[in-house]
């Protein structure tokens, strides 16, 4: 995107600069939320089509959260320990469902719709369902009638987290300055399209974890534009969200150039999580702290990867899965700092180093679900995008992983080193990145615009 030069005494009277920007942007700027709309009518009938958020999975756990703080249960909302998520996206999402009881929901959200029936339940009676608002059979009829009436309305904010991801991703396009239209388009359709951010609602109810990649990306975005205080905030609220914002927060504290601005960021996150969290910890100081540890819910489950094969399991399995890639982060993280020739400010460099810490997730869990592969799929189709070349190994590695981790092979063996070979694979890639990006500026050539 070309600046607009400074008008000086000889260029005689014309428009001001804000009414040239004005006028380029704001036709820009229509076609950008037009195509946003489209892409997201198209992530929703995906959405609609795999029949919306489950009826087992997160989806009572967390919606239950999101309810008790919507009622003004502070109690009951901290002492959910069934959930081993920070409490982010229930503070999010209650205001919600407190200001629009009967609109954020619909019928078209409990699954299968043949188990759809209008509820019974009068209107001025105890536990009654506000108006517009339809309540799911479950095979446990005694479970069903102890959820929150908004246990399946909450579909409709699960969706609208796309739209998080989605202005955060096109944030960080437009700060890397590679927001042409055609990316525009193309970012948009492939996280409309990607399967792990569909599932991401489908499958276990997880909106917290799209949520939370979107404002870590916003988060990369504005340190590109070196605001570290704005920075600061939207990292806070997405380690505040899902704990693993972690790892695309620690190349930024990295991209930062000197000891004030890397304070700010850090600073400006902490005091956003702390606030967020001290109140939870007040009042249930032990769930909290289960939540937060990752083990409240009894240790990672086995599933298709390396880890488990070996015998792995439970809580050390967790302990593995959950601090193995922190470790790993800082490690590359240290290493990256300490090399003067490889600037982590430039915005390849910035979204290889994010990709890196990321894929690590995937190289040690113990078990991989659709949505895990989420982080890793948009930043390394992001990676091609903003070092301005074809996307086809980034869409290559995407349907690789979603065949062996959401299809998975009928072997087990062969689904789990297929899947650790591809996540080994993707923090290749962004290795690979790093030392182009090292090597470019060992030998004088220009870096990305940031």
């Amino acid at each position: 995107m070309g600046e607009t030069p400074e008008r000086t005494d000889d260029d005689g009277p014309g428009p001001t600069v804000g009414a040239v920007a004005s006028r380029v942007d704001r036709p820009r700027l229509f076609v950008t939320l037009v195509l946003l709309a489209a892409a997201t009518a198209c992530y929703v009938g995906i959405v609609v089509v795999r029949h919306g958020p489950p009826s087992g999975g997160d989806t009572a756990p967390l919606t239950s959260v999101t309810t008790a703080l919507a009622d003004g249960d502070l109690h009951a909302a901290a002492s959910a320990a069934s959930l081993p998520n920070p409490p982010g996206y229930p503070l999010l999402a209650a205001p919600f469902v407190a200001a629009f009881p009967s609109w954020v929901g619909s019928p078209d959200w409990c699954t299968p719709s043949a188990r759809i029936h209008p509820s019974t339940v009068g209107r001025g009676s105890v536990g009654a369902v506000p108006a517009g608002v339809v309540e799911c059979d479950l095979p446990n009829a005694s479970a069903a009638a102890s959820l929150p009436h908004w246990y399946r309305a909450q579909g409709l904010l699960g969706v609208a987290s796309w739209l998080v991801l989605a202005v955060g991703a096109l944030a960080l396009l437009r700060a890397a300055r590679a927001d042409s239209l055609a990316y525009q388009a193309g970012l948009l359709g492939f996280l409309a399209f990607l399967p792990a951010a569909s599932s991401a609602i489908v499958q276990l109810y997880h909106p917290q974890d799209v949520v939370s990649l979107g404002l870590a990306l916003a988060g990369l975005a504005q340190t590109l534009q070196r605001r570290w205080l704005v920075a600061g905030v939207l990292f806070g609220g997405a380690v505040l969200t899902k704990q693993f914002a972690v790892l695309l927060m620690l190349p930024a504290v990295v991209a930062a150039p000197d000891r004030r601005s890397r304070l700010t960021l850090v600073g400006a996150a902490a005091a956003v999580f702390a606030v967020g969290i001290l109140p939870f910890f007040a009042v249930d100081p032990r769930a909290t702290l289960e939540n937060l540890s990752g083990f409240s819910a009894g240790g990672a489950a086995a599933g298709q990867t390396v880890l488990t094969l070996a015998g792995v399991r439970g809580t050390v399995a967790s302990a593995v899965a959950r601090d193995a890639p922190v470790v790993f982060a800082f490690a590359v993280c240290i290493w990256a700092a300490r090399r003067p020739d490889l600037d982590a400010a430039r915005p390849s460099t910035l979204v290889a180093l994010g990709l890196v810490c990321t894929g690590s997730r995937l190289v040690f869990e113990s078990v991989v679900f659709p949505y895990y592969l989420l982080a890793a799929s948009v930043l390394v189709f992001l990676l091609d995008l903003v070092a301005r070349r074809s996307p086809h190994w980034s869409l290559t590695w995407c349907a690789a992983a979603a065949f062996f981790v959401a299809v998975q092979p009928g072997n087990r063996v062969v689904a789990a080193l297929g899947t650790l070979v591809l996540a080994v694979a993707v923090v290749a890639l962004g290795f690979k990145e790093l030392l182009a990006g090292d090597r470019s500026s060992a030998e004088g050539e220009p870096a990305d615009a940031v």
